[in-house]
């Protein structure tokens, strides 16, 4: 279990919003317009983190890479032997990105 460094307190508002004062937030990773997850951990306390860094998400965002590539695996066979650039050509003619 991580150690706690500093405590801080505050009060709810009554629309349920709280403050999370701006040293906790730097030291979690937390910045303006990033999305975030809240979830509750196994002491039961409420835990505020950075979206997509922890490595439950990345273990999650290989399982849908993974099941994305077996859902195409063997679609698009290569009878003709092109390369992926001729491939590239045939599908957006002579538009070059």
């Amino acid at each position: 279990m991580n150690a706690q460094t500093k405590i801080d307190t505050g009060t709810m508002t009554s629309k349920g919003q709280i403050l999370i004062p701006k040293a906790m937030r730097d030291a979690a990773g937390l910045v303006p317009g990033q999305p975030y997850k809240v979830m509750v951990n196994e002491a039961g306390q409420v835990v505020v983190a950075p979206l997509g860094f922890g490595p439950e998400d990345a273990a999650e965002r290989g399982r849908r890479i993974r099941a994305g590539l077996l859902a195409i695996a063997g679609k698009y066979p290569n009878p003709d032997g092109m390369s992926t650039d001729e491939y590239m050509r045939e599908l957006r003619g002579d538009y070059e990105p």
